[in-house]
């Protein structure tokens, strides 16, 4: 067995996010070929529990970590309680939360994983990227990411390894269907500013002033952000395009809603790498998204999907249209080329490959 044998898995919750579902992924993964692991967060929130204890992957809450006064002490003496060889932790609290362990005496190989592009640098960004003195590797999901820290941080150059995202083949596979007579487009992501969900109901106003028939089906509801959901059903109600947009709380079950699909749209302002545009393409599903950060390396225009300028509304408008007027012929080419292009791409093997290597 590899010499650094028991690795720990660090975030925050085992919500519903995309950084929670690719660790929750790669915890199988290595448990799977031998290692020894666990995973660890610090708020009881349980969306992906399941699929551990369904694998034999142990979950542990942090005791009294919940409280943020006495979180990093806490997560220091369960890190010496453990005596893990290997933590690798995601997302940017729990990543600094790490730093402050290491610092503080104790002593393991600190991997952190950058989830997102950073659009500025503001006092979070200037303690993060300080405190990635203290981490063995930084491990970003983007090329944008792994570029803006070496442009920004170069002194952290040399600790820089991307690896992006997998996608289960197994679970998000190619199903063939005919294409609605009013299509059907799948947006997944959190409802809040950073996803632009505002400026899709301002497209889909043209669009119906065209008389373009659709319908976009949204899934990400979340609690937290209903200040901006309220604002997103107000214009949806103002535009009176409820026949266009439905609103849903996100669900275990995604997997289904990509096969029913034509199409799938992300409008977002920025990215790391998208697991929804990653399973969208997997299964077959072509895509309208932003062109932003490293979304042109999985759609590519004439070949699986459209970009647009998700600051444009004109220019998200004529793209929906312009997709949705894809030949039939011409479709079925997109869906197949997405299928291989995720096979090719975000493949498991992949993916695991990259984690040993860096952990050994």
């Amino acid at each position: 067995m590899a010499s650094l044998n028991k690795i720990l898995l660090f975030t925050d919750s085992l919500g519903a996010g995309g950084a929670q579902r690719q660790l929750v992924g790669l915890a199988i993964m290595l448990k799977d070929i031998g290692y020894k692991v666990k995973v660890a967060t610090y708020y009881d929130i349980d969306f992906y529990k399941q699929a551990l204890e369904n694998n034999g992957v142990c979950h542990e809450l942090i005791p009294n970590a919940e409280n943020k006064k006495k979180r990093i002490w806490a997560v220091r003496r369960f890190f010496m309680k453990e005596k893990p060889d290997c933590i690798i932790a995601y997302q940017e609290t729990p990543s600094l939360i790490a730093c402050l362990t290491r610092i503080l005496g104790c002593k393991f190989k600190l991997i952190v994983s950058e989830r997102n592009t950073t659009q500025s640098i503001g006092t979070n960004e200037r303690i993060r990227f300080f405190l990635y003195k203290w981490v063995d590797l930084i491990v970003p999901n983007s090329f944008t990411q792994e570029k803006w820290i070496k442009s920004h941080y170069p002194k952290l150059s040399k600790k820089i390894y991307t690896i992006i995202n997998f996608v289960d083949l197994d679970k998000f596979y190619y199903v063939e269907h005919e294409r609605r007579s009013v299509p059907e487009i799948l947006i997944v992501a959190t409802i809040w500013p950073s996803k632009n969900t505002l400026g899709l109901i301002e497209a889909i106003s043209l669009l119906k002033k065209k008389s373009i028939k659709c319908h976009f089906s949204w899934y990400g509801i979340e609690n937290k952000y209903q200040d901006y959901l309220g604002k997103c059903y107000q214009l949806i109600k103002t535009y009176n395009v409820q026949d266009y947009i439905s609103l849903f709380p996100k669900t275990k079950d995604i997997h289904l809603k990509y096969q029913e699909a034509d199409y799938f749209c992300l409008p977002s302002f920025y990215e790391g790498t998208p697991n929804v545009i990653c399973e969208a393409i997997s299964t077959g599903v072509p895509v309208i998204c932003s062109d932003v950060c490293d979304n042109h390396l999985y759609v590519k225009e004439g070949f699986n999907g459209i970009l647009f300028n998700p600051n444009n509304i004109l220019d998200i408008t004529e793209k929906i249209e312009l997709i949705l007027q894809l030949d039939e012929t011409h479709y079925k080419t997109y869906r197949n080329n997405c299928r291989g292009l995720a096979e090719r791409l975000l493949n498991k093997e992949l993916f695991i490959k990259r984690y040993t290597n860096i952990i050994e």
